[in-house]
């Protein structure tokens, strides 16, 4: 398509067409059509394109849309949407792909969600008697080409505050956490400097024989990172990272370690939108110095580690996969390792059912900055310091099952999407 042209695609124009299919709960001679998109506002999609029917299960759909997402350097999106065909589209794919920027509302991003759907939808639409009543216009564009220069050479700059509180009439909570970022990001290149600084406060009161006691716990943390990955070809990365950090929680005054690494991606980075396999390799050296001394009797030491991860994603139109396994250990000492595994599985099994899961497992053999002193009741009930521990686990899962009429095209606002509200009234 020559760039000198805007398609600029219609599939509602006249008070015809609304005339004919849109009182009507299922429109006749047009495509099913099932999109498997989390983030889209669907009852915008409906009200903006009324002519099709919308089915809530894949194996019922002419039409499947898939959509993925991914974060351009400038904090925006890359969205891209798969079109597949079946029955009697059998063999028709697509692909549509279009850009978002940090700063558009979330009403710009639905109108170019529904205008990447339309064009999407065009060949499709073309071979049903819809057809008809479509409408394509073509533009010429008048002005001259002309080469857009950055300003800011791609860098990114973000600075950002976030707070909560709560209490009752015996404790109170507060909470804060700020951050400031610099990024660049091209096809060869990514880089990142950020701070971050978090502060926990919790005050309790309470009454003893001796009156009444009052209890304050505060926890920080402060972390400075950097990185800067590099392209080789479509499959291989290098880097290095450098991290600093404080953890009243991890017994930690200052840590600092500077890391380079290397990673092969089975699958071309190209293909990352939907799939990727990924194996990357660091060499840590770091220096660790203490709040208090260590299980280990150390209040300062310089240790040097290593890590292997592998990364499998797989994102097709009837589910999802993600699957890692990383493990890290010290040099000094290969007894203190850690390994971790963590998988999310969300497949549409088959019509009407979907299944999903998630979890992981770490064996814990590395935790050197624990203190020698141990941790008080109270810091252990406030989770204020690190537990000794030699494993941790996570996880959850879901399953529904849906039958009935296969067509979701009725919009219906009211009371929003709940249909109202719950009390619930305890002592």
């Amino acid at each position: 398509m020559r760039k000198n042209l805007f398609l600029i695609i219609v599939l509602l124009n006249s008070a015809n067409i609304l005339a004919q299919i849109d009182n009507q709960p299922i429109k006749e001679n047009a495509p099913n059509v099932f999109i498997n998109c989390w983030f889209c506002d669907m009852n915008f999609i409906k009200e903006q394109i009324p002519i099709i029917n919308y089915v809530n299960d894949r194996k019922e759909s002419d039409i499947e849309l898939l959509f993925t997402s991914r974060v351009t350097g400038a904090g925006g999106n890359e969205y891209i949407i798969y079109f597949y065909g079946n029955k009697i589209f059998e063999g028709i794919t697509d692909t549509i792909v279009f850009y978002t920027a940090p700063s558009e509302s979330q009403d710009v991003i639905r109108v170019k969600i529904v205008n990447a759907i339309k064009l999407g939808l065009v060949r499709y639409l073309a071979k049903t008697p819809i057809a008809e009543k479509m409408i394509i216009s073509f533009k010429t564009q008048t002005e001259e080409k002309t080469i857009t220069k950055d300003d800011w050479d791609y860098w990114v700059f973000r600075a950002g505050l976030n707070g909560n509180f709560s209490g009752q009439e015996r404790n109170k909570y507060y909470y804060f956490n700020g951050s400031m970022s610099a990024s660049r990001t091209t096809e060869e290149l990514k880089l990142l400097f950020r701070v971050y600084n978090s502060y926990n406060e919790s005050n309790f009161k309470f009454d003893s024989p001796d009156g009444e006691i009052k209890y304050t716990s505060i926890s920080r943390s402060q972390n400075f990172k950097a990185y800067s990955y590099f392209a080789i070809d479509n499959h291989w990365s290098w880097g290095i990272e450098a991290e600093a950090n404080k953890s009243t929680f991890l017994n930690i005054d200052y840590s600092f370690n500077i890391s380079p690494a290397i990673e092969f991606n089975v699958f071309p980075y190209s293909e990352s939108n939907k799939r990727q396999l990924r194996i990357a390799y660091q060499i840590s050296p770091t220096f660790n110095r203490y709040l208090s001394e260590t299980i280990f009797f150390k209040t300062k030491e310089f240790l040097t580690s290593q890590e292997l991860n592998t990364d499998f994603t797989l994102i097709e139109s009837w589910g999802t996969t993600n699957i890692s396994l990383t493990g890290a250990n010290y040099f000094h000492d290969m007894n203190k390792y850690e390994l971790e595994f963590y998988t999310s599985l969300s497949w549409q099994l088959f019509k009407g059912f979907s299944f999903s899961v998630y979890g992981g497992y770490s064996k814990i053999r590395n935790q050197i900055y624990l203190p020698r002193a141990g941790a008080t009741y109270e810091e252990v009930l406030l989770q204020r310091k690190q537990l000794e521990t030699g494993y941790s686990y996570w996880g959850g899962f879901g399953v529904s099952f849906t039958f009935g009429s296969i067509y979701n095209n009725i919009v219906n606002p009211r009371f929003g999407s709940s249909g109202g509200s719950t009390i619930i009234i305890s002592n």
